[in-house]
């Protein structure tokens, strides 16, 4: 969650989203957690970040929950630490068994070994490297590409990397030296790790369906909607460093001015609607924005359903497979896709599978005239299937929002050529 630029941060100087427990099967480690865990924490701090973790590690392993991002990245981690080990150790321990047939002594004994592991070493820099040429040469670039947050990737990676060989040369050589390689790498390790787990619990807490990075969408879009997508998605290429990392706060400011705060995206099949707004709920959650994804249909479903009056924001928040989506009332950015439902294969045209004035009656019926009136100083997308209606959804949206309609930007897509397929993802920041 950014903070104004040059505002003074408090103690508290956060919001406060409550907490939901799902009634699911847990371990005793995992109830452990959630009492260190607490209502009023700092939805992407340490409290937060650290009950995710315990909750993907000993949590159920019923095969009914979806694997979190945050899992998908601790396991990405510990390949690449068993990667820069076990190749180390492998080397290490022919060259031993090839050292006493030789009868070399100690000091060239671990001379070879630190041979090994940086011979190691240097095989997975050249392979990240070839990675970061690959996803640089297939960003389409209508968008900013984010080189710093690649290049971070790929450092991340190599640290993680570098930690596994050292461990490893450490314990070729001695174990007491192992034991001083495990507590220099300790702290660079979870430092990082914290960095990273930060923006994955701002992911997959927003319900997105995929990771997609704006710099790869590949539609026709003008320089005002690109000016106006990239604010609100608040897109910028922020050089990342491990020193920075390690020893400094990690606070996100806005990366320019908001020349739009509502968005209606519309065109016909396969012009890339929904990877747009899925590219700014992505870009947007790793700037540690709280934003949410959802369908016109769940939303109306929150909406209009009866809330628990044991439970604070109830209708407000959902468990989905493992995740606890961010209540969209205290959401930064809404996104709402298939806000007509799409257009069925021999549906007439013109003629939407929901329509707008029921759909904002059936909102206005349960939260009086303006019922989206929290977006209204914060931000929203809307997809809209059937662009022939966009000027009628657009006048129901601006009322649901309580604002004027021209606060809300149309951008009406065109169907991409078949020369030129869209780039569904990249590597982005999925591998580290």
């Amino acid at each position: 969650m950014w903070r104004p630029t040059g505002a003074k941060v408090a103690a508290r100087d956060y919001k406060i989203i409550p907490q939901y427990r799902p009634e699911t099967r847990t371990t005793r480690s995992s109830q452990a957690a959630h009492v260190f865990d607490k209502d009023d924490a700092e939805p992407l701090g340490l409290r937060r970040v650290f009950t995710q973790v315990a909750k993907d590690l000993y949590g159920t392993k019923d095969v009914q929950d979806a694997i979190t991002a945050s899992y998908v990245w601790m396991a990405d981690q510990i390949g690449h630490i068993t990667l820069g080990l076990l190749p180390t150790l492998l080397l290490g321990w022919i060259w031993g068994m090839v050292g006493r047939s030789l009868g070399v002594n100690d000091t060239w004994y671990a001379v070879g070994c630190v041979v090994a592991a940086f011979a190691v070493f240097a095989y997975w820099i050249k392979k990240e490297r070839q990675d970061y040429i690959d996803t640089k040469n297939r960003a389409v670039k209508r968008f900013p590409f984010n080189s710093s947050d690649i290049m971070w990737n790929v450092k991340t990676a190599l640290l993680y990397f570098g930690i596994g060989g050292v461990l490893a040369l450490a314990a070729l050589i001695h174990w007491k030296w192992l034991l001083v390689a495990l507590a220099l790498v300790l702290w660079p390790a979870l430092r990082v790790a914290f960095w990273w787990l930060r923006r994955k619990l701002a992911f997959q807490q927003a319900g997105l369906p995929y990771l997609y990075r704006l710099t790869n969408f590949s539609g026709v879009i003008d320089d005002d909607e690109l000016a106006a997508v990239t604010g609100i998605s608040n897109l910028k290429d922020r050089p990342t460093n491990l020193l920075k990392v390690l020893f400094r706060r990690d606070l996100i400011e806005r990366a320019g001015p908001v020349t739009f705060r509502h968005l209606l995206i519309t065109g016909p099949l396969r012009s890339g609607k929904t990877s747009l707004a899925v590219g700014i709920g992505t870009e947007f959650a790793f700037a540690l924005g709280i934003g949410r994804y959802l369908s016109a249909a769940k939303l109306m479903e929150l909406m209009t359903g009866e809330p628990d009056a044991n439970k604070k924001d109830e209708r407000h928040m959902e468990y989905d497979d493992g995740r606890v989506l961010w209540p969209i009332g205290q959401c930064d950015l809404v996104i709402v896709d298939d806000v007509d439902d799409g257009l069925p294969p021999g549906t007439a045209k013109g003629v939407s599978a929901v329509r707008p004035l029921e759909f904002a009656a059936a909102l206005k019926e349960s939260d009086g005239p303006a019922p989206l009136g929290q977006l209204a100083d914060k931000h929203s997308v809307w997809v809209l299937g059937n662009a022939t209606k966009a000027a009628e959804w657009k006048a129901v949206i601006a009322g649901l929002l309580g604002i004027e309609e021209t606060a809300i930007l149309v951008i009406e897509l065109e169907a991409a050529p078949p020369s030129a397929p869209e780039i569904p993802a990249v590597k982005g920041l999925v591998a580290a």
